[in-house]
């Protein structure tokens, strides 16, 4: 008989391209956001193998069960005999997926551990070879669906394609693979010319590897007439000329109209179960710096929410049919009366998906099926999610001493009270003058107050 009913393998792996590596360095961190599926060892029958760039600071663990989870001493002695921490000997600044897999001690590790469960489950963030490779020689299941899926229907060619099948609104411009500066040229100059006189396209580089609008130039139309040169109309590009040019050869872009004015950016998450039944798990509308998510506020904004839902059903519809299980999230943008416009799909953890483990974690119950979320006296809930991104100020706090911080000016959240400021990715602190903070409260105001105050706290305002 097996130890355990279910042993869940937790790699929050990032195999982004390795540009955007560069540029967002506390993304290495970031691995410990798997920290919110610990909610699961409240179930004696669960055991827990977590595997982080860098080692978990015993006080973020202790944060962890005593302050988020709520689990007294008993349930906190029984979750540290079922959970085990791995960090890869290796230094190097790779994937960590990619770590895992060239570090024996942990495949080791993950056999044994497979072998004393039932079930054994990889619950990651984003689909990579690496990781495709690493379950199999386990014998685990992966929670997300596999790379060949996700870099066929993952990427921004892919998407848009499933978005139109699910009778989604979509940017103008075709679902297609572009490989050449003459292809994309040409369809800028069909799109300038068509029924909306688009001044400004976007040309998308397809590959699933892209995140963070990095992958994404901006290109003036008007200016690209005037010099018949690609990369001298861009008005925004954040890699080198050659590194797009070598990257629109072998992955293809998209090009499609730059929405102007939009008013707001909100987003759905899905999810697939295994029988192929769709759910809505949240809505949100994201936040937004240059163009990059920040963070975001629960729930979307109400004129918004049911068009969301049913664009994820139907997307998820779609997916679903094509063989896709676990997560999925779409970004949207309104524009006026436009709105929502679907603008990508991503199969993978998108950003809320931690935020939203660790609010229903904190609340102890999960979002209902009207898409709020309530505390047992039934009173819905906000919540507002931010990245503080301050090395000089923040490098040289600890875990602990952000921690109480909160807890001394009353901003941290408390149980009894239900509300307060929740803190993620604390790793990050130290190593990049980096953290994430959750603030939950009945309104958004009140969120809104929690996240101001506690992101003063933390700078020593």
């Amino acid at each position: 008989m097996a130890d355990f009913d279910s042993t869940r393998i937790l790699i929050y792996a990032f195999s982004y391209a390795e540009r955007i590596l560069e540029e967002v360095p506390y993304l290495r961190y970031s691995a410990e956001r798997s920290l919110c599926f610990l909610w699961d060892l409240r179930d004696p029958a669960v055991r827990a193998v977590v595997i982080t760039s860098e080692p978990v600071d015993p006080v973020t663990l202790e944060y962890h069960f005593r302050d988020v989870f709520r689990f007294d001493d008993r349930m906190m002695h029984s979750a540290r005999e079922r959970l085990t921490l791995l960090t890869p000997e290796s230094g190097q600044k790779r994937p960590l997926d990619e770590l895992c897999l060239a570090d024996e001690r942990i495949m080791d590790v993950l056999q044994k551990a497979t072998e004393q469960s039932s079930r054994a489950t990889v619950v990651h963030f984003m689909a990579s070879d690496a990781l495709g490779q690493l379950a199999q020689r386990i014998g685990a299941d992966l929670e997300e669906g596999p790379q060949s899926f996700v870099a066929r229907w993952g990427s921004k060619a892919g998407g848009k394609q499933i978005l139109a099948r699910a009778g989604v609104a979509v940017p103008d411009g075709p679902a297609e693979t572009l490989h050449s500066e003459q292809d994309v040229v040409r369809e800028i100059e069909r799109l300038a010319a068509g029924p909306r006189r688009v001044r400004r396209v976007m040309v998308k580089l397809s590959a699933s590897t892209y995140t963070a609008s990095i992958g994404n130039v901006l290109i003036d139309c008007d200016e690209l007439r005037r010099t018949g040169d690609l990369i001298a109309a861009a008005e925004v590009i954040r890699m080198p000329a050659e590194d797009f040019y070598r990257e629109l050869a072998t992955g293809g872009a998209i090009v499609e109209e730059f929405l102007e004015g939009i008013d707001s950016s909100p987003s759905g998450l899905g999810h697939i179960d295994a029988d192929g039944t769709v759910r809505v798990a949240a809505t949100h509308d994201q936040v937004l710096s240059g163009g990059q998510y920040w963070g975001c506020r629960f729930p979307a904004e109400e004129r918004w929410r049911p068009g969301i839902a049913d664009a994820v059903l139907s997307t998820g519809a779609v997916l679903a049919e094509l063989g896709h299980r676990g997560t999925f999230g779409i970004d949207f943008v309104t524009v006026g009366e436009r709105g929502p416009i679907g603008v990508e799909v991503n199969l993978r953890k998108v950003g809320p998906s931690h935020v939203l483990r660790y609010a229903e974690a904190l609340v102890g119950r999960d979002v209902d099926a009207d898409g709020l979320l309530r505390r047992s006296d039934g009173r819905p809930m906000c919540y507002v999610h931010g990245r503080l991104h301050k090395p000089e100020e923040l490098g040289s706090l600890d875990p602990g001493v952000a921690i109480e911080r909160l807890r001394a000016h009353e901003l941290l959240y408390t149980h009894d009270k239900g509300e307060g400021v929740a803190l993620h990715v604390l790793g990050a602190l130290r190593a990049c003058g980096f953290v994430e903070l959750t603030a939950l409260a009945p309104t958004f105001d009140a969120a809104d107050a929690y996240l101001k105050a506690a992101e003063a706290s933390l700078l020593g305002a």
